[in-house]
């Protein structure tokens, strides 16, 4: 058997894509990635789509897809593959039509972002997507008020299991976080720039705070640049980082921050941080009212704030009141809930791989 996953970014932006290959690895399925290196760097393993996207022009962003998805039908065609696994809204409602021809009842569709399915002349190639697919994945249980009721969707948490398992394992640190040197972490795709100017703002030269930015995105140098002109000079911005070297920059921290503007796509989002905090067991900064400041919340684990105009205070004082020890075992609770949501993922995904194609 052969399978093709289909993504619509750099696979540096899509982690999410090893949770399959990690199995598929397991199991010994061939399989072939296809991307789009979006900023035209890319793992040479992939079969890669070239052509930039730099335009926030929409009409622009239409066309690019298009061209994608010509790419992608076309790699499909030449490599006969038995069953596809397909991430995102973008490029699966692009190719529904051929989905539904060549592989219906073939393919998994895995959604992780509201995006334009979320507009009304998408619709009908949406519930195509989703109705010719044998199994719809979501990252967050904060996307089912957005996606059509009558449909089964499967948890899939932005997690590798293997490192879950082991955090819930592993001892935590005990020792209570220093007020004197609080190091908040904003680690991955740095996407938003208004929420981050309000972290950034909140913290600036103030004395036993550092805010650090490590990774790359759209936001990244405009933040930079920001913070120089600005003349903080405990604010610190480092680019791309190879993964595994993820660990030692999030275990030197103290928050995590994954304060987010407003807006439904991130409300109902579940984001890689969220599950690092988790795991490395380092307390987040969550935006109020959303799925992250719901669990931040409910379970104890971190700041939810409306805006950052006393973040400094909150993070002090949340601080003072944590017990690590109760702390560590309510992080690990919540990853045991996880875990039954990754093992039916993990039926659904052996039951497809082990099926023949029809």
């Amino acid at each position: 058997m052969r399978i093709a996953i289909i993504t619509s970014n750099n696979l540096w932006f899509s982690p999410y894509v090893k949770i399959y290959t990690s199995i598929l690895d397991k199991e010994g399925v061939s399989y072939d990635i296809i991307t789009w290196c979006r900023d035209g760097k890319d793992e040479e393993c992939c079969i890669q789509y070239k052509e930039r996207l730099k335009s926030t022009n929409p009409i622009v962003k239409f066309f690019r897809y298009l061209s994608y998805a010509s790419f992608v039908k076309k790699t499909l065609n030449r490599g006969k593959y038995d069953k596809l696994i397909v991430f995102t809204p973008q490029v699966g409602i692009f190719i529904s039509s051929y989905l539904k021809k060549f592989y219906r009842g073939q393919y998994i569709f895995d959604y992780r972002d509201l995006s334009i399915e979320q507009k009304p002349y998408f619709k009908r190639a949406f519930l195509r997507l989703l109705d010719n697919s044998v199994a719809n994945v979501i990252s967050s249980p904060g996307f089912m008020e957005h996606l059509p009721a009558n449909y089964d969707y499967i948890l899939s948490h932005n997690f590798d299991v293997d490192i879950v398992r082991d955090a819930i394992q592993g001892d935590a640190s005990t020792i209570q976080p220093s007020l004197e040197t609080i190091n908040v972490l904003t680690i991955g795709g740095i996407r938003d720039y208004e929420s981050n100017v309000q972290v950034i703002n909140s913290l600036a030269n103030k004395e036993g705070f550092t805010v650090n930015f490590v990774g790359k995105g759209p936001s990244a140098e405009s933040l930079k640049t920001y913070s120089e002109n600005s003349g903080f000079t405990n604010v610190h911005f480092e680019g791309y980082y190879p993964k595994e070297k993820e660990k030692d920059y999030i275990n030197n921290s103290t928050f995590l921050n994954i304060f987010y503007p407003r807006k439904p796509s991130h409300d109902s989002a579940l984001s890689n941080r969220f599950y690092n905090s988790l795991i490395y067991k380092k307390p987040m900064i969550t935006t109020a009212e959303t799925t992250q400041g719901y669990y931040a919340l409910k379970h104890g684990l971190g700041v939810s704030v409306v805006d950052c105009t006393n973040l400094a205070e909150d993070l002090k004082k949340f601080l003072l009141n944590i017990n690590m020890d109760e702390y560590n075992k309510r992080c690990n609770l919540l990853l045991q809930e996880f875990i039954l949501d990754y093992d039916r993922f993990l039926t659904m995904l052996k039951s497809f791989i082990s099926t023949s194609h029809i």
